[in-house]
């Protein structure tokens, strides 16, 4: 399974699950685009220096379906290519929240049509289920990868908004924002 070849290199951060169903599988959980340094002489690394958080992934047949996830700067973009596009299905669905866009984009670069939409709180999952248009009874007795297959196929019909530009003009358009925090209540 594409997810176990990830956990040998190191890519998998904060797993919430990795799943098969069929000939899909299915992540959920951080993955690395910077792997840490070694930190002792076992060999063991160092936390990772930058991840996309949040991801959701389906891949089918080892092939990446769906590729969701969040980055704190749209910087990070290129990393997230040189690590995953390998696995992208030619017609990957590519949903980014980013956190220092102001309005929505749909970046064209390396064949692949990137969905990128603002975000500096919220929690990706309510925000895709959002844009699938579906309400959480949609789910009712889905194991985990089911929930992830059946807004895959929900989101067959999706069509992202904002202007369509390159990577470069992209950059021009980003904007001084960070990530939302909470601190105790």
């Amino acid at each position: 399974m594409l997810f176990d070849a990830y956990e040998q290199k190191g890519l998998l951060f904060n797993m919430n699950f990795k799943e098969a169903n069929g000939n899909y599988a299915a992540y959920r959980g951080d993955l690395v685009l910077s792997l840490g340094e070694i930190g002792d002489t076992l060999g063991h690394r160092k936390p990772p220096t930058a991840t996309i958080k949040n991801t959701i992934v389906l891949a089918e047949n080892d092939k990446i379906k769906l590729y969701v996830g969040s980055l704190d700067e749209l910087a990070l973009l290129p990393k997230v290519l040189n690590y995953y596009q390998a696995d992208f299905a030619p017609d990957v669905r590519i949903i980014l929240f980013v956190v220092n866009i102001s309005k929505p984009l749909v970046i064209e670069t390396g064949g692949l049509s990137i969905a990128t939409i603002s975000m500096q709180e919220g929690l990706i999952w309510n925000e895709l289920i959002d844009l699938a248009a579906l309400d959480k009874g949609d789910f009712k007795g889905q194991s985990a990868s089911e929930k992830i297959i059946t807004v895959y196929k929900a989101l067959s019909d999706y069509k992202p908004k904002g202007d369509k530009v390159s990577f470069d003009e992209a950059m021009k358009r980003t904007v001084e924002l960070k990530r939302a925090g909470r601190g105790p209540v």
